[in-house]
């Protein structure tokens, strides 16, 4: 293994797979690399090593070797810069953790560092973990597009306040957190954002066809008493 190709940099895990019988690949949101797939050998056995740093929404360092011409990294070390444990302990706030990396998967290209994105990634799942707020969510979406040159920072909703809009855009993550939910607001700004992303993308966002999944089984349920 050349030391050349042997590099060590932060990251946000936001999304893994099985590979083969004890392997996973987990695509990484670098900030050497972008987003890159690495390969972690061997996590799926019992006594596996980095299992803890192939899981979704982990943000670590890590070594990875990357051959010329590879489609994946290989990670051959690393270590936990935050689990983010506050996210994995509320189930909406899990939800809301895992829409913004699949966000980030699906607009970010492969291999095109953005430190900007990298820390609008780390910075959205602390603020998520500390208070929950589904501000957090829509701002992180709306910035992600303008990072990304999709941005809808001159195309407020109908009914939006200008001064929300402009803060969702623009305000400190720690003083967004803070600010009450105004649901029918957040909605209408929410849809907007969605179909922003699945004209960029061309497909539906898989959390949002999970949020819809369970929206019927909750009217289902009452319904039914």
């Amino acid at each position: 293994m050349s030391l050349n190709n042997s590099h060590v940099t932060e990251g946000v895990v936001l999304t893994r797979r099985p590979y083969g019988e004890y392997d996973l690949i987990a695509t990484l949101y670098t900030e050497a690399f972008g987003k890159l797939p690495a390969r972690f050998i061997g996590v799926r056995r019992p006594k596996g090593k980095l299992k803890a740093l192939a899981e979704p929404m982990v943000h670590g360092e890590y070594r990875l070797y990357i051959r010329p011409g590879s489609e994946w990294a290989t990670a051959t070390g690393g270590r936990i810069v935050s689990s983010f444990p506050g996210l994995r302990v509320d189930f909406d706030r899990t939800v809301h953790g895992l829409r913004l990396c699949e966000l980030l998967l699906r607009l970010a290209p492969d291999r095109a560092p953005n430190r900007l994105e990298h820390a609008l990634i780390v910075a959205s799942l602390a603020s998520l973990e500390r208070t929950g707020s589904p501000w957090i969510a829509t701002a992180f979406a709306l910035r992600l597009l303008e990072l990304a040159g999709f941005g809808l920072a001159r195309l407020k909703p109908e009914e939006t306040d200008p001064a929300l809009w402009r803060a969702l855009h623009e305000e400190p993550l720690e003083t967004l957190e803070r600010r009450p939910d105004a649901e029918s607001s957040r909605l209408r700004i929410e849809g907007r954002v969605e179909r922003a992303y699945e004209q960029v993308i061309e497909r539906p966002l898989s959390t949002s066809i999970f949020n819809e999944s369970l929206r019927r089984t909750s009217f289902s349920s009452e319904a039914a008493a």
